[in-house]
């Protein structure tokens, strides 16, 4: 009995299933790239909320506090004695170079003691090129010396702008505070988070 030999792959039939299976592992490649695009997308964004979500809790944790003092019953049983250091010392301005009202300065009681401690009492947010900065040793809005609280690779700040709104209701001066919040992902433009809150001053005189 004869043996027939046996045939493989013609040289078209092998190129074509090469192709094919380049056509399959480029597809595969190319959609694990965009899976991989789009989770680090999204790790971003998350990390652009979480950081502005921090920085604004933080600010109107810390404006709640203005005008605070440890004394605050001597207002009452005896306001001709009573400090008066941190009343209205809630400023609003600007650095130079950036918005107006980018910048607040206020004071509280930090130690509650009754008595106003200087620096150490002085506390204050402003705007710096894209960056969010917090106040240290008294400086003012357009001084040096303050600290940045924000990440320039996690966000960027379009705008940072307080409203200070003061209302007189008989003998009863109220404040509050209004701020907005603008960020956007440093490496795309159109990703942008607007947050706005306000916060009523308690401890206004």
């Amino acid at each position: 009995m004869l043996m027939r030999p046996s045939k493989g792959l013609s040289i078209v039939e092998l190129m074509i299933t090469i192709s094919l299976g380049l056509l399959l592992t480029a597809a595969l490649i190319a959609v694990f790239s965009n899976t991989i695009g789009v989770n680090s997308r999204s790790m971003k964004l998350s990390q652009l909320n979480e950081e502005a979500t921090a920085v604004m809790e933080l600010m109107l944790a810390e404006l709640r506090r203005a005008g605070y003092r440890g004394d605050a019953a001597e207002l009452i049983y005896d306001p001709v004695n009573a400090s008066n250091d941190f009343n209205k010392t809630i400023r609003v301005s600007r650095l130079t170079g950036e918005k107006a009202n980018s910048c607040i300065l206020f004071s509280y009681d930090k130690d509650a003691d009754g008595q106003h401690d200087d620096a150490a009492e002085n506390f204050g947010f402003r705007l710096n090129a894209k960056q969010i900065q917090r106040r240290q040793a008294s400086a003012g809005c357009a001084s040096s010396g303050w600290q940045s609280i924000t990440s320039d690779s996690i966000m960027l700040v379009n705008k940072l702008e307080f409203n200070l709104i003061e209302q007189i209701l008989g003998r009863l001066h109220a404040q509050r505070v209004s701020v907005v919040l603008e960020v956007r992902m440093p490496t795309n433009s159109e990703i942008i988070r607007t947050f706005t809150n306000e916060v009523v001053i308690r401890n206004a005189f």
